[in-house]
């Protein structure tokens, strides 16, 4: 992107610019560059979509990479209210539609998890990964 792009002005609420700045800090990027990946990875599925570059494919999917974490934690927190509901003493996270098996060097895989993991088993929660695919959470 260069400075001739045309501009915009953009409201956003404080907590939002908060977040915005920490993830474009993380990465590396300024605030500009941050949100212009997250829009523009938003559009990735559109059919309208036009061919990207191999390194912005890249980009944009190390940049979906680094959500995955927060998914999994979604889903064990999600899994384990359910659990709770019903009554049941484990919860059943499912990763399967993740694809965690495939795209992704296996050397960064348990590096996915390992947060989650440690925050859980933290609080008291036995946690066994199971094949990539599934988080069996006992409390």
């Amino acid at each position: 992107m260069s400075r001739e792009d045309p501009q915009f002005k953009l409201r956003m609420p404080p907590e939002l610019r908060t977040q915005a700045d920490q993830a474009a800090k993380a990465a590396g990027r300024s605030l500009n560059a941050e949100l212009v990946a997250r829009i523009e990875s938003s559009f990735i599925s559109d059919s309208e979509m036009k061919l990207l570059p191999a390194k912005r494919a890249r980009e944009l999917a190390l940049m979906a990479r680094a959500e995955i974490p927060n998914e999994i934690r979604r889903r064990a927190i999600s899994a384990i209210g359910k659990a709770i509901k019903l009554g049941h003493s484990e919860a059943i996270t499912s990763l399967e539609d993740l694809n965690l098996e495939a795209g992704i060097p296996d050397s960064e895989l348990d590096d996915l998890a390992a947060k989650v993991i440690d925050e859980l088993q933290e609080n008291g929660y036995k946690v066994k990964w199971d094949d990539i695919t599934t988080l069996w959470i006992e409390f």
